[in-house]
C-alpha cells in the first residue's frame, strides 16, 4: 500500500477517493490474482512489453526521446506500443519499437481488439500515465500480465507491480524519463527533445512539396499551426493573425500554414482573413514527412499541441503560447533553446479568466522572436 501524494491533486474530493483505493487494497490484489497466471518478475527477465498510456501525437513524442534507453537498458525485450493512426505515424521506422498496437483506448474484455491483446501474452505492461492511468492499468490486469510497471500516486497501488516514484513537478517528458531511468538503473540524463525517424522516401516527398510552393533556401520560410484539438487553453486565432501580419510586413519570409485532415476549409478562412497568398498543408502527408518539411523551415508558430511536439522533433525554433489551462512547469520548455514560450506566468487557469489572460500576450513580442530568428541565420 502506498498512500497517494496530495499536491498532484486538484480536488480534495479525488485525493480522498485516491484514499480509499489503498484501502481497498487486499481486495484489488485478489482481484488482478483472478487474471495473472504467473508471478511478476525482475525487469531483466522481461521479454515482450506493451507500452500502454495517452497516445495522441504530443503524448507519443514526449515519450519517443526516452525509447532508445529503454531498449538499451533492457536489451532483451520487444516492446510494442498502443497508439492509434495517424499518431503511429511517429513511432514507425522507430528501431525501439518493434509493434504498434492500433489502438486509442482500452478495449472491453469481450471485444475482438481484447482478444488479440491477449493472444500476445505480454508478460509485462508499462502503465506510463501520470494522470488518469486507471483504465489502462485496469487493462494490464485484464490481459492477465503478470509485470506491471506504473505510477501509484493517484492510488491503485495494488495493481502495481513496479512502482514508478513521481517527482513532481517536472516537464511531462521528464516522467517517462524517470520511468525508464528506474527501470533499467541508468541515470536520467538523456535529452528530452523527441525522436522521430523519416525514411528517404519520407524527405524526398518533403523536398517535392518544398518545391511544389516554390520556396527556396534563399528565403526563410514560416511553418503555422494555428488550430488545435485543445478545448481550452489555446491563444485565439486572431492573435495569430496579427502576429502574422506583422511579420509578413517586416520580413522576407514565405509562410505555409498547416493542420490536420479535416482543417482544410478553416485553413482556407485563416488565409482569406489574413488577406495574404499562402501555401497550405492539411494533412495529406504522413506525419514523419512533416517532419521532414518541417526540417526545412526556418521557424515554426505554433499553438501548445502536437505540432510544437514535432517542431521539436524536427529540431527547428518554434515559438509558442503554453497552454494556460495546465501546470506551467509540467506543459513547459524541455527541448533546449530552439523552444520560446511567450506564456503570462499564469497556470491551471480556468477557461473563463483564459481571454483575460492571453491579452497580456503581445503578437509584437511573439513577432519580434521570429524576426530576430530570421536574422540570426
Amino acid at each position: 500500500m502506498a498512500w497517494p501524494q496530495a499536491n498532484t491533486f486538484r480536488s480534495r474530493t479525488n485525493y480522498l477517493l485516491a484514499c480509499s483505493t489503498e484501502l481497498a487494497s487486499p481486495f484489488l490484489k485478489a482481484y488482478a490474482r483472478r487474471y495473472a497466471s504467473t508471478a511478476s518478475s525482475s525487469p531483466r527477465d522481461w521479454r515482450k512489453v506493451i507500452l500502454l498510456g495517452a497516445n495522441h501525437i504530443g503524448d507519443l513524442l514526449y515519450r519517443s526521446a526516452s525509447l532508445a534507453a529503454l531498449q538499451r537498458g533492457l536489451p532483451e525485450c520487444r516492446f510494442d506500443y498502443a497508439a492509434p493512426f495517424p499518431a503511429s505515424e511517429v513511432l514507425e521506422g522507430n528501431p525501439a519499437i518493434h509493434r504498434v498496437q492500433p489502438l486509442e483506448n482500452p478495449p472491453v474484455p469481450d471485444s475482438a481488439e481484447f482478444a488479440a491483446l491477449r493472444a500476445e501474452n505480454y508478460d509485462s505492461a508499462i502503465c506510463y500515465d501520470t494522470g488518469s492511468y486507471l483504465p489502462w492499468l485496469k487493462l494490464a490486469v485484464q490481459l492477465g500480465i503478470p509485470n506491471r510497471a506504473g505510477y501509484v500516486h493517484k492510488g491503485f497501488s495494488a495493481w502495481v507491480t513496479h512502482p514508478i516514484t513521481l517527482r513532481y513537478p517536472q516537464p511531462f517528458p521528464a516522467y517517462f524519463r524517470d520511468l525508464v531511468s528506474q527501470l533499467t538503473d541508468q541515470p536520467a540524463d538523456w535529452s528530452l527533445r523527441p525522436q522521430v525517424f523519416p525514411t528517404a522516401d519520407d524527405e524526398q516527398a518533403a523536398s517535392a512539396l518544398w518545391q511544389e510552393f516554390g520556396f527556396s533556401d534563399s528565403r526563410p520560410v514560416l511553418a503555422c499551426f494555428i488550430t488545435s484539438r485543445q478545448p481550452s487553453g489555446v491563444w485565439p486565432e486572431d492573435r495569430f493573425l496579427e502576429t502574422l501580419r506583422l511579420v509578413l510586413t517586416q520580413s522576407p519570409v514565405s509562410l505555409v500554414l498547416c493542420g490536420a485532415a479535416g482543417d482544410r476549409e478553416k485553413l482556407q478562412a485563416l488565409r482569406q482573413r489574413l488577406g495574404i497568398e499562402c501555401a497550405l498543408i492539411s494533412g495529406q502527408h504522413k506525419l514523419r514527412v512533416l517532419v521532414a518539411f518541417l526540417k526545412k523551415c526556418r521557424a515554426v508558430l505554433s499553438t501548445d499541441s502536437g505540432p510544437r511536439h514535432l517542431a521539436n522533433a524536427a529540431g527547428v525554433p518554434v515559438v509558442f503560447v503554453r497552454n494556460l489551462a495546465f501546470s506551467a512547469v509540467e506543459a513547459g520548455l524541455y527541448a533546449g533553446p530552439t523552444e520560446f514560450d511567450f506564456a503570462p506566468p499564469l497556470e491551471l487557469v480556468p477557461p473563463e479568466k483564459q481571454a483575460e489572460a492571453f491579452a497580456r500576450v503581445s503578437p509584437i513580442q511573439v513577432a519580434g522572436q521570429l524576426e530576430q530568428i530570421f536574422s540570426a541565420h
